[in-house]
């Protein structure tokens, strides 16, 4: 049986709360890159992010290439989820084609 985290409320205002700038600190393994890939996700499917607008800061080169290909690929499952609507869809796709800039 799946737990629900006791940060579940957290980890959904990280994803829903596209109005309001947020930190995020956690330690090692706790989900940190999920949700932060998730809210990027989540800002380009609304149209509210490009990936020449993206900043995203990490600590070592190595967590940097990790989110990158993390990033890729959140974009790209939103890109091919049938169950988001065109619009998002098409913004997905076009930011995975994109996340080298």
């Amino acid at each position: 049986m799946r737990r629900t985290p006791v940060d579940h409320a957290e980890r959904t205002r990280l994803e829903s709360e596209l109005d309001t700038t947020l930190f995020v600190e956690a330690g090692a393994g706790t989900g940190k890159t999920t949700a932060v890939v998730a809210r990027i996700v989540a800002l380009v499917a609304a149209g509210r992010l490009s990936m020449e607008r993206l900043v995203a800061i990490t600590f070592t080169i190595a967590a940097a290439g990790e989110l990158r290909v993390r990033v890729r690929e959140g974009l790209e499952r939103a890109a091919a989820d049938e169950g988001r609507r065109q619009p998002e869809r098409d913004h997905c796709a076009v930011a995975a084609s994109e996340v080298e800039r």
